[in-house]
C-alpha cells in the first residue's frame, strides 16, 4: 500500500452531500456532452445539503467525502468530450493516482481504488470504471458534464472539502430539439452581485422552465431541493432546463461566493 494512502486510515471524514442520482447504474449508453479539458475541484457540498435529499445505493449513502488533503500527490482526473453529431457525445477521462475498479458489486473502501461518477446537467447519471464513455439521447444545445473521483463505496474523494473532478460543456447536434419551455428567465451576476437584485421566478406545476445564469466569475450555481448544480463562468453560462414537479419556493446560490442568485417559486 502506498504509505501516503495509508494516511487515510487515520484521517477524519467530512460529511457533505453529493449530487442526487437520477439513475445510478453502469449502463454504457446514457446521455451526456463535450468541449475543452478543464481541471477543477468541484464542490459536492454545493450539490445538496444534509437537510435535503440523500441518494441511497444499496447499503451506502452518497455524501461522505474522503479527504486526501494530506497526500503529497493526490489523484487527478481530466475530461474531454466530443459531440458525435447524432445527439450524443464521446467522453474520455484521464485519471492519475487511482486504480479504477468495477462498480458492481458494491465493495468496501480501499485507499488507492475507486471509480468515476458522471454528472450531466447537474444530476448524476452513471458510475463507471471505464476511461471512455459514450452518451446518447441528448437534446440539441449546450450541456454540462462533470466527472468526480469516487471510492469503491461511492463516497467522493476530495481535497479541503472539495471533490476531485473535472467539468466541461458540449454543444450537441443531430438529436431531438428541446421542447419549447413554458417560461424562460435570465439572471446576470456581475461584480459580485446579481444585477437588478435577486429575482423570484414563478412557474406552475408541470411547466418546463429554462433558466440561464451568466457570471463574470467562475463558480457553481446550485438549485436546492431540485438538487441541480451547474458550473458558470465568463463565456460559460449555467443553463437549467427544469420540469417543475416539486411545489414550493427554492433558492439557488453561487457556491463559492456564498450568496443567493435567484428563487424559484412553483405553485
Amino acid at each position: 500500500m502506498n504509505p501516503q494512502w495509508a494516511l487515510l486510515l487515520g484521517g477524519a471524514l467530512v460529511v457533505v452531500m453529493a449530487p442526487v442520482a437520477t439513475s445510478c447504474g453502469t449502463d454504457e449508453d446514457v446521455s451526456v456532452p463535450t468541449s475543452t479539458t478543464v481541471m477543477v475541484h468541484g464542490h459536492p457540498d454545493s450539490m445538496g445539503s444534509m437537510d435535503e435529499m440523500t441518494h441511497e445505493h444499496g447499503s451506502h449513502e452518497h455524501g461522505d467525502l474522503i479527504d486526501l488533503s494530506d497526500l503529497a500527490e493526490p489523484p487527478t482526473v481530466s475530461l474531454t468530450a466530443t459531440a458525435d453529431g447524432i445527439g450524443g457525445a464521446m467522453l474520455e477521462f484521464a485519471v492519475t493516482g487511482l486504480e479504477l475498479v468495477s462498480v458492481d458489486p458494491l465493495a468496501d473502501h480501499r485507499p488507492g481504488q475507486g471509480h468515476l461518477h458522471v454528472v450531466v446537467d447537474g444530476s448524476e447519471s452513471v458510475m463507471t470504471a471505464e476511461t471512455r464513455y459514450h452518451v446518447s439521447g441528448l437534446a440539441n444545445g449546450h450541456h454540462t458534464v462533470t466527472v468526480i473521483l469516487s471510492a469503491n463505496d461511492h463516497r467522493n474523494y476530495g481535497i479541503n472539502r472539495n471533490a476531485i473532478g473535472a467539468s466541461t460543456t458540449v454543444m450537441v447536434t443531430g438529436g431531438e430539439d428541446r421542447q419549447a419551455p413554458d417560461g424562460s428567465f435570465s439572471v446576470e451576476i456581475s461584480g459580485g452581485t446579481v444585477v437588478g437584485g435577486i429575482p423570484r421566478l414563478e412557474a406552475s406545476m408541470g411547466d418546463l422552465i429554462l433558466i440561464t445564469v451568466t457570471s463574470d466569475i467562475r463558480d457553481e450555481v446550485h438549485l436546492h431541493v431540485y438538487d441541480l448544480t451547474v458550473v458558470v463562468g465568463p463565456g460559460e453560462p449555467a443553463v437549467f432546463n427544469i420540469e417543475a414537479t416539486i411545489p414550493g419556493i427554492f433558492e439557488a446560490e453561487l457556491h463559492d461566493a456564498g450568496f443567493r442568485v435567484f428563487e424559484l417559486e412553483v405553485s
